[in-house]
């Protein structure tokens, strides 16, 4: 799109929530939005998140003001937008349009990887130790003075649990649970956000039924789908395999570890069946 169609597009937003701010019932108890504009509201946002990620060069943290006044105004016993959240939602449309205005070399500057500074290169470092040595975890685990109880890996609630408590050693903001924006007619969250680093983790633990072709599947469909989180430069795909169940673990990560999906997609099956 050339810059002219997106000051375009941002303006019919920004005149949209402008009719949507304008519709709010007022009452003695509270204000409430109408049932279709909090429908159209939730449209909008993904549309907006779609729009900066896809058209406009260094938007992360205007994603990421989006996404969280959304969030924020929905969470309430109805699930409703609040009248706060659409007008900020507005506000940050209009900085973004602002911004477009003030530097016409925008959208001139030369596309390049990802600029990673040296402390988000240690906090990646950091995961990445954390994922390879996972399993070695697991077994030190079993070991306990006197047979005293522990926690013992069975499923994919107890991957969670434990990695959890392994991101606290270098990360201090480990969001579990994060909403993502639908996909296929479906909201669905997600296992671990990192905002330091714009990094979503998502947890599989093969089992009897849910073998190498049934985990790529699913992992297609997650990559797909957290192309539109407005955090996620960076997706980590670990699936914990300890009963070798993935038979050629490098040819399923190499199948799905790509560039292509506008985000760094890494896939880590672990550990290897093979021994490698």
């Amino acid at each position: 799109m050339q810059p002219e169609a997106i000051v375009e597009a941002l303006r019919k937003y920004e005149a949209e929530t402008s009719e949507i701010l304008s519709r709010f019932t007022h009452s003695r108890d509270h204000i409430s939005i109408k049932a279709e504009d909090n429908y159209r509201l939730r449209q909008i946002t993904t549309e907006l998140v779609d729009l900066l990620h896809d058209h406009i060069p260094g938007s992360a943290q205007h994603i990421r003001m989006i996404a969280n006044y959304y969030n924020q105004g929905i969470a309430n016993f109805y699930s409703s937008s609040s009248y706060s959240s659409v007008k900020e939602i507005q506000g940050t449309i209009s900085a973004i349009v602002t911004r477009i205005e003030r530097n016409p070399g925008l959208f001139k500057q030369p596309a390049g990887p990802i600029d990673v500074s040296l402390t988000e290169r240690k906090l990646l470092d950091a995961l990445d130790q954390i994922i390879l040595r996972f399993h070695a975890v697991v077994i030190q685990l079993r070991s306990r003075y006197n047979e005293r109880s522990t926690l013992d890996v069975n499923d994919e609630y107890d991957v969670q649990d434990l990695l959890h408590a392994l991101l606290r050693l270098y990360f201090d903001d480990v969001r579990p649970e994060e909403w993502t924006p639908s996909y296929a007619g479906r909201s669905s969250r997600t296992d671990f956000l990192l905002p330091q680093i714009d990094t979503i983790i998502e947890i599989k633990k093969t089992r009897a039924g849910l073998n190498a072709k049934k985990v790529g599947e699913q992992l297609i469909i997650d990559i797909a789908r957290y192309k539109k989180h407005p955090q996620c430069r960076r997706l980590i795909c670990f699936v914990y395999d300890p009963e070798g169940r993935i038979t050629n673990p490098i040819g399923l990560e190499n199948d799905l570890n790509n560039g292509n999906e506008g985000i760094e997609v890494l896939v880590s099956i672990l550990p290897k069946a093979n021994g490698r």
